[in-house]
């Protein structure tokens, strides 16, 4: 749990919604950012989550009275660079890495 801990620290990311971690149930959306042919599996305690549309990329916590983000799963046209694909993808975005455990280090070959 401590090397986990310390290596989250520094994986959080600058993305769409904010600097944090991001996590998706769709195993080949995870595979677009993990090591290749690995994926950690987590549960992920989201708690109260504040469902977005809009990018923010500076959000770097979650709104008063929320513990988390919820993203996508809207099939909704971005907005920007990526304004002519459509977007249908459930992500979660939290803040603070206490908030997910890692259950199991997955191996696989393509």
């Amino acid at each position: 749990k401590q090397w986990y801990q310390r290596r989250v620290r520094g994986d959080m990311v600058a993305g769409d919604y904010g600097v944090g971690l991001y996590f998706t149930q769709n195993p080949v959306r995870a595979m677009q950012y993990s090591e290749p042919g690995l994926l950690l599996q987590c549960e992920v305690g989201i708690g109260m989550a504040e469902s977005v549309l809009k990018m923010d990329q500076n959000r770097n916590r979650p709104p008063v009275g929320y513990d988390s983000v919820l993203t996508g799963d809207r099939n909704v046209d971005h907005v920007g660079i990526y304004s002519h694909q459509r977007h249908n993808e459930l992500q979660y975005l939290i803040f603070d890495s206490t908030q997910a455990i890692p259950i199991y280090l997955v191996y696989f070959n393509i």
